[in-house]
């Protein structure tokens, strides 16, 4: 499962915690506390952090990757924060535009999370695994997360939400901070 933010075309996958669950407060600037760990929303500590990848691209944010303790499904999330909400959008936009590339014979809809919430879900190009991207903006930030799995055992959406969800009120608190 995979979780990514994009701008201007360049994925970022984001959302690591360090220490701990859930969110905190953060300093402008430091994007460390934005990730919403995976494991807050499964209530187990199945999924694993890499190390966050800060600026990923050259993009200020955050990139975190969560892989499953048994190897078959993995979670990335990219958080790019921008200089504004139509930068933002325009970041969104562009990060879209690539998921055919991603995802193919992708089914699209709405998704009720952040601004302009979408969700995408099918297979990779190559069929050898389920692939859904959440993708939403929350004032200047631009976000998705892509969920990964075996091609039998795609993310199931109410997940797939409720961690979306969950990630635009730390962004969202973030930013009220």
């Amino acid at each position: 499962m995979r979780a990514r933010t994009m701008a201007g075309g360049f994925g970022v996958a984001a959302v690591l915690t360090f220490g701990g669950f859930g969110y905190a407060a953060a300093q402008p600037g430091d994007y460390s506390t934005l990730p919403v760990d995976p494991n807050l929303i499964t209530d187990s500590l199945a999924y694993n952090a890499a190390p966050p990848v800060f600026n990923p691209n050259g993009q200020p944010g955050v990139q975190a990757v969560y892989a499953h303790r048994d190897g078959s499904r993995q979670i990335t999330s990219t958080i790019l924060v921008l200089p504004d909400a139509q930068a933002a959008t325009a970041a969104l936009n562009g990060a879209r535009a690539e998921l055919a590339g991603k995802v193919a014979n992708g089914q699209t809809q709405p998704a009720a999370v952040g601004s302009g919430g979408t969700m995408v879900s099918g297979m990779s190009p190559d069929g050898s695994k389920s692939v859904t991207v959440l993708s939403f903006t929350q004032g200047n930030a631009a976000t998705t997360i892509e969920f990964d799995g075996t091609p039998k055992d795609p993310a199931p959406a109410d997940l797939v939400l409720e961690l979306g969800r969950k990630q635009d009120t730390a962004i969202s608190d973030w930013q009220a901070s």
